[in-house]
């Protein structure tokens, strides 16, 4: 965002701005607020723009549905070769409306050209991922191509996920590129013949991981968002080892699990984000009736199971209020 020409605004703001964005204590979309709000207020979005929004998003719905449909009665009948113009037309019209809305001249900064724009994105991801699959997915490859399309497709996916949120920053086109990044490192799996449910949960407790990182190094936008992304994937991918017929594959998934809340509940120590806090209940409250379920080989029933659940919540309750109480340094977050 350029710098606010505005001879009101302190010549040394912007630098000492950048300097806060530089040690984490704001993020760029925070510090250019800040500018724009000592550089005065813009004018509100009238009726006439609001309308322009909610015509984008029902266009975009009528492509979409439209194509969906004609794809729905004329799937046997187009073949590979339609099905692929089909849904590549799809992703073109979508991509090129929303680099249309997020390019316009005066835009930059405007936040109902950028929700429409990664809306538009967002769906055009989709539709190429789609499009890649069903360009892939025939028979002649040396791999079976049910191998190869998940795989493509979702690295076309994610590709244009990543591109659009670049060019317009929203919840929206985070949440779309955690689900391609799931999709990618599941099907890459697939691929290498690996997707046991330990190695799957590693992989996508280790991309929840990595959204954290994300979400620590202001790298989004949304940093509550990624937090709570993190946090899902961490679960799901702990639990997911349940899934696993190896030899202490459950010891292996509380483990995790266990880790996941702990976690947590040091993030919340330091941050103060009922995210984190939220999670780490949530782990507990999972792990410790299940190790106890393991232990008793299912005697307490499922009244025990919820009496340990419930002891757990107060547990953890009773641990978060002793941590609020006794704050201690307190790392900046973003509200």
């Amino acid at each position: 965002m350029e710098v606010p020409s505005d001879r009101s605004v302190p010549d040394r703001l912007p630098a000492a701005l950048d300097r806060l964005v530089g040690r984490g204590v704001l993020d760029r979309t925070q510090a250019d607020a800040v500018l724009s709000e000592v550089a005065g207020p813009g004018p509100a979005p009238g009726r006439r723009r609001l309308l322009g929004e909610i015509a984008g998003y029902l266009g975009a719905s009528f492509v979409v549905g439209a194509t969906l449909l004609f794809l729905s009665e004329e799937w046997e009948s187009l073949g590979r070769g339609g099905r692929l113009a089909v849904l590549a037309g799809m992703a073109v019209v979508l991509l090129g409306s929303g680099l249309a809305v997020r390019l316009r001249r005066g835009s930059g900064g405007d936040d109902v050209h950028r929700r429409l724009a990664s809306t538009l994105f967002t769906g055009a991801a989709a539709a190429a991922g789609f499009a890649a699959f069903v360009g892939l997915d025939r028979p002649g490859y040396d791999v079976p191509p049910s191998d190869w399309a998940p795989f493509v497709g979702s690295a076309v996916g994610l590709t244009v996920t990543v591109a659009g949120y670049l060019l317009a920053r929203t919840a929206l086109g985070q949440l779309g590129a955690a689900v391609a990044a799931y999709s990618l490192v599941a099907t890459l799996l697939i691929l290498a013949d690996t997707d046991d449910p330990v190695t799957l949960g590693v992989s996508t407790l280790l991309l929840g991981a990595l959204w954290a990182g994300l979400g620590w190094r202001r790298l989004v936008a949304e940093i509550r968002l990624a937090r709570a992304i993190a946090v899902t994937l961490g679960l799901i991918g702990a639990q997911t080892v349940l899934l696993s017929d190896a030899r202490g594959g459950n010891l292996v998934a509380y483990l995790l699990t266990a880790l996941v809340a702990v976690s947590c509940f040091t993030a919340y120590a330091r941050m103060r984000d009922w995210i984190p806090l939220a999670g780490g209940v949530a782990g507990a409250t999972l792990v410790v009736p299940e190790v106890l379920y393991d232990m008793t080989g299912g005697s307490l029933g499922p009244s025990g199971v919820m009496l340990a659940a419930g002891v757990t919540l107060l547990a953890g309750s009773l641990t978060g209020l002793r941590i609020r109480r006794d704050p201690g340094p307190v790392t900046p977050h973003t509200p």
